[in-house]
């Protein structure tokens, strides 16, 4: 056998998907199988494309193949899969390309990730790549230059569906020094070592131990049950087909929870044509459209099939996926939710919705006189009918330069000086609407309680130019944050009928801004 040190990507079929994957890739391929050397059990597919350069992976498999590979593996992305049967489980080592042979169908899809946080330290990372379902569904990606604490990362666990992690072990001399899990394991080692290495990776796929150092990694984790995911795909098809209901749909290029990336510049819908049409954005309202010229009816079923191309580049196609795969959709009743993102369902431990339901019931009203919002009017014509009473002050739209750059900032929507009361003012309709309201919160908190008192120079300008008879003698001097109410506003969405990570991270910044010394409200009109 070879003894160098390759780069080897390990999967994990489930047992009841086995036959699927043999049916579908084995058989129809199997005069290419070549038979693994004994002991080890199993057997390798190769797949060939254009000649080009020979890898330095496939002299490695040829070394415990009991045949030579006949086909010419020389290329600048030629792809193999080797299938193994060890402790009853089969597992599939993918090489160059072939991964994207494997459906997510097929798969243990927290495998790898599983395997990772079970051996790399938490003071041990080097890489977290995250989808943020609560901040516009997209994806977010930290590398530190060396090893370093989760707590030097930005991730957030109540938000953020952690998709692979990278970091350092020793605890574990068959993965090597460095881990990356995520759907699939990857670790640098010498092939020799297959079997423990096979071992090691099962055992600690098995183990629950991470659960110890890593406490808040499973309160969202795949949902693995057939007939939940055909029920909740019953739903998405009725969301679908409801011009109002599927804007809560949104599309964003998939991350490849096999640890592949994917970096787009544009997309295409449908067939790839020698003059495509490409879109910058990946948008529910261009997919339908597509599909409306072909006189079609969007279904999950015609998402499955339906492709986007993702080019990298105006010269060529960098990889491909199926439409359903960029969804990013939420089911929530209130006691249980469910997430699909990438082309997987979530659902959200019970006792964790519980939690952010209880902590939400939590945060008070203010007690303002605020008017009903009529359903109709914008932010403006809302902040505009507030201020009629003149014990609110309109600060809406007052945006000025602050801190260099081209940014504009607003000190806040409505202020109420005899309660001492900030209210932020937001037409809530989906999660990424809250992230909005949330940022603005904490900016001003950032900003206007700070030690620099720059901001609150620039804040006295506004009141001087816009409201010059109110009182701002509390602007010249620091003001103490226990004196003033922040309150958020929702027009249109009470607190229990927010969208689940919206709730996620409403009850974060209360509880971070209460531990600064805030007092903090929340109300729905």
């Amino acid at each position: 056998m070879d003894d160098r040190k390759i780069g080897l990507t390990i999967f994990l079929l489930r047992e009841d998907r086995i036959s699927v994957f043999a049916e579908k890739l084995l058989r129809p391929n199997e005069a290419a199988l070549i038979p693994l050397a004994e002991p080890l059990d199993g057997s390798f597919l190769p797949f060939p494309p254009a000649i080009n350069r020979q890898p330095d992976w496939v002299q490695a498999v040829d070394s415990i193949l009991t045949a030579p590979i006949d086909q010419d593996m020389s290329s600048r992305s030629p792809g193999g899969l080797l299938v193994m049967r060890w402790r009853a489980r089969t597992f599939v080592l993918s090489f160059g390309y072939a991964w994207q042979k494997l459906e997510d169908g097929w798969l243990e899809l927290d495998f790898g990730l599983r395997v990772a946080l079970n051996v790399i330290p938490r003071g041990e990372l080097i890489e977290i790549k995250a989808e943020q379902i609560f901040a516009k569904w997209h994806l977010a990606s930290e590398r530190a230059p060396r090893a370093a604490s989760v707590n030097e990362f930005g991730v957030d666990f109540d938000r953020d569906l952690v998709a692979v992690i990278e970091g350092q072990q020793k605890s574990r001399p068959a993965l090597g020094d460095r881990v990356r899990g995520s759907t699939s394991l990857r670790v640098n080692v010498a092939i020799t070592g297959i079997a423990e290495l096979l071992d090691t990776c099962f055992t600690e796929f098995l183990s629950d131990a991470y659960r110890r150092n890593w406490p808040e990694i499973d309160k969202i984790s795949p949902l693995k049950d057939d007939v939940m995911i055909a029920l909740l795909e019953e739903q998405l098809d009725a969301t679908l087909a409801d011009e109002v209901a599927r804007r809560r749909v949104v599309m964003f290029t998939p991350y490849q929870r096999r640890g592949e990336s994917i970096v787009a510049e544009s997309y295409v819908f449908g067939r790839m044509s020698s003059r495509p049409t490409t879109r910058p954005y990946l948008t529910i309202e261009s997919w339908i459209n597509e599909v409306a010229r072909a006189n079609d009816t969007p279904s999950v079923a015609l998402a499955k099939k339906y492709p986007v191309h993702i080019l990298e580049s105006a010269e060529g196609e960098s990889q491909s996926c199926k439409v359903f795969d960029c969804f990013g959709y939420e089911i929530n009743d209130g006691a249980q939710v469910y997430i699909l993102s990438s082309g997987i369902w979530y659902e959200v431990v019970a006792d964790f919705v519980a939690q952010i339901n209880q902590r939400i019931a939590q945060i008070p009203n203010c007690g303002l006189p605020l008017p009903r919002w009529n359903r109709t009017d914008d932010e403006g014509e809302y902040n505009t009918l507030c201020a009629t009473n003149p014990s609110f002050l309109n600060c809406d739209a007052r945006n000025f330069h602050f801190g260099g750059g081209h940014s504009q900032l607003e000190f806040c929507d409505l202020v109420h000086l005899d309660t001492r009361t900030l209210l932020f003012c937001k037409l809530v309709s989906k999660s990424s609407g809250m992230s909005h309201l949330l940022e603005q919160v904490r900016r001003t908190s950032d900003l206007l309680f700070g030690v620099d008192g720059s901001y609150r120079a620039r804040v006295l300008q506004l009141f001087e130019q816009h409201h010059p008879a109110a009182d701002v003698a509390w602007l010249r001097t620091r003001p103490r944050r226990e004196d003033w109410n922040l309150c958020l506003v929702s027009l249109g969405k009470g607190s229990a009928d927010l969208p689940f990570f919206a709730k996620c991270g409403l009850t974060k910044l209360a509880k971070e801004l209460v531990e600064r010394g805030h007092n903090i409200s929340f109300d729905a009109i």
